[in-house]
């Protein structure tokens, strides 16, 4: 199923001209929803802090959400700073909100565990 969802993902990136996530590694699946993680968009604050976009694409739905991410891995926390949906055929705008969230704990065995990672020490 994953090599499924990560197939019509590659094609839906790649038919598109105006792709706004560049690089993105795959961090896990849940039935027509997939997490990215996209290492183009990472920039170091300092040694502990880093900001960096998610990309979850819901298949079912044609949109994709572009989560731009502060986390401090130190501290083992994130902060979700905006979210931008965007249809996934045009990457037109639907939504965005520049809400900034309150920092989450994360566990090192976690999806945000394993973006963590990725970002720190590359991946497949």
């Amino acid at each position: 199923m994953r090599k499924i969802f990560l197939l019509a993902a590659a094609v839906i990136f790649l038919s598109s001209a105006n792709c706004s996530a560049e690089d993105l590694k795959f961090l896990d699946a849940n039935g027509d929803t997939g997490y990215f993680v996209d290492v183009d968009s990472d920039r170091m604050e300092n040694d502990s802090v880093f900001r960096v976009n998610m990309v979850i694409i819901r298949l079912d739905v044609n949109e994709m959400d572009v989560i731009e991410l502060r986390v401090n891995h130190v501290e083992k926390n994130y902060m979700i700073c905006s979210t931008r949906t965007l249809s996934c055929d045009d990457r037109r705008e639907l939504r965005a909100d520049n809400t900034q969230r309150s920092a989450r704990a994360y566990a090192e065995k976690s999806l945000m565990g394993d973006l963590v990672q990725i970002v720190l020490f590359g991946g497949d």
